[in-house]
């Protein structure tokens, strides 16, 4: 498969759907609060609602009196936050030709700020369910663990105290925990990237399960799948110590391991591996190792911008990818498809991007058994 960027439809689809629940009738509570996630998972969610919705013509249904006020829900929404809200026309450019923008500005103008009143009541809604401590992206100091929590399919940014970025990926859950000594994160699940504000006296350490990942000032990516945990190192040097303790003090300068010198380093809470710029590390629950000493940093890391880039992969793992990000999940019926080498360049929210692909291929059929279920059977 060419190497390009793929267009959306499944966005499209699921706009329509929710466009036309709503148009039917009252959405039951169960319904608002997938339909409110949904549109928090980006601008593309929104913008594409929107459409679905004057398409339906539904203002006549969201405000029959013309009475909601978008200046007052935005104060609404902005004092429920904490924090100023930016419209999300600042982030996203809707036209993709110079020479439609005016003409394509003025229609939307036009139709978005009774939208708008639809889908900010939906925010308020979506902040009133967060804890308190969620509804800001800044946390300040504290002696009590903080955690931050992603959906399925959204991604987030948190600046600490110190200045250190946390890049959470879709379905993570971090706690973080700053004493004295240490600036500790917990990795309950998912994956995300540290960029790491310098700070010899205060050693910044991630932890997943009783390993430890420690640096002074670097940026890495760590991901915890059931049976391993992974590490990449985008700048500067990490050192991995498992078993390792809270408050234990690790002198890895003078006892650590450097990835270059072992394949199957034998690592303890006192020798740990030394992982420097494009390194990776693959630790599994039973005990192996496995080390790459020069990875694809920009293909390890290709989430943050929303894409997945694949090269040789498997059928079987390129899908598993997508199912991380999605509600539609998609089953392999077929274990010779399962085998099938992908490479491409895919939007992350986009799984009908690569059915697509299968189904042109002519080696693959696609039956939908659900809104969100899919399998592929061979042709």
């Amino acid at each position: 498969m060419n190497m390009v960027k793929q267009s959306n439809s499944l966005i499209i689809e699921q706009a329509s759907y929710w466009a036309v629940l709503l148009d039917d009738g009252e959405l039951s509570e169960k319904d608002r609060r997938e339909l409110t996630h949904w549109l928090l998972m980006g601008p593309a969610h929104v913008e594409e609602f929107i459409h679905a919705c004057v398409l339906l013509d539904l203002m006549s249904d969201v405000d029959q009196g013309k009475k909601l006020s978008v200046d007052k829900l935005l104060a609404q929404v902005e004092s429920a936050a904490g924090s100023k809200v930016t419209p999300i026309t600042q982030h996203q450019n809707l036209t993709s030709n110079n020479s439609d923008h005016e003409t394509s500005g003025r229609l939307r103008k036009t139709r978005w700020l009774p939208v708008a009143a639809c889908l900010l009541a939906g925010a308020i809604f979506a902040y009133q369910m967060l804890p308190v401590e969620s509804a800001g992206e800044t946390p300040v100091a504290q002696n009590q663990p903080v955690q931050y929590k992603t959906s399925l399919g959204e991604q987030r940014s948190i600046t600490l105290e110190d200045g250190s970025i946390i890049y959470l990926n879709t379905l993570t859950a971090v706690d973080i925990n700053y004493t004295q000594k240490y600036r500790n994160i917990v990795l309950h699940q998912g994956e995300a990237i540290f960029k790491v504000a310098h700070n010899p006296q205060k050693p910044f350490r991630v932890w997943v399960n009783d390993t430890m990942f420690q640096a002074l000032g670097t940026e890495f990516n760590v991901r915890s799948e059931p049976g391993s945990v992974a590490l990449t190192v985008l700048t500067g040097e990490v050192a991995l110590a498992r078993e390792a303790k809270k408050e234990q003090l690790i002198p890895f300068r003078s006892t650590g391991i450097k990835l270059t010198d072992f394949t199957a380093p034998d690592l303890t809470k006192d020798r740990p591996l030394l992982v420097t710029v494009g390194q990776k590390a693959v630790l599994q629950d039973n005990g192996n190792i496995h080390t790459e000493a020069s990875v694809d940093v920009a293909r390890e890391t290709s989430w943050k911008s929303r894409e997945m880039i694949f090269r040789n992969d498997r059928l079987d793992n390129v899908v598993r990818e997508f199912n991380r990000y999605n509600a539609l999940q998609v089953t392999i019926a077929s274990a010779d498809l399962s085998g099938m080498s992908v490479t491409g360049v895919f939007e992350t929210n986009d799984p009908m991007s690569l059915l697509n692909f299968l189904e042109s291929s002519g080696k693959a059929r696609i039956e939908k058994t659900d809104i969100n279920k899919v399998t592929v059977y061979d042709r």
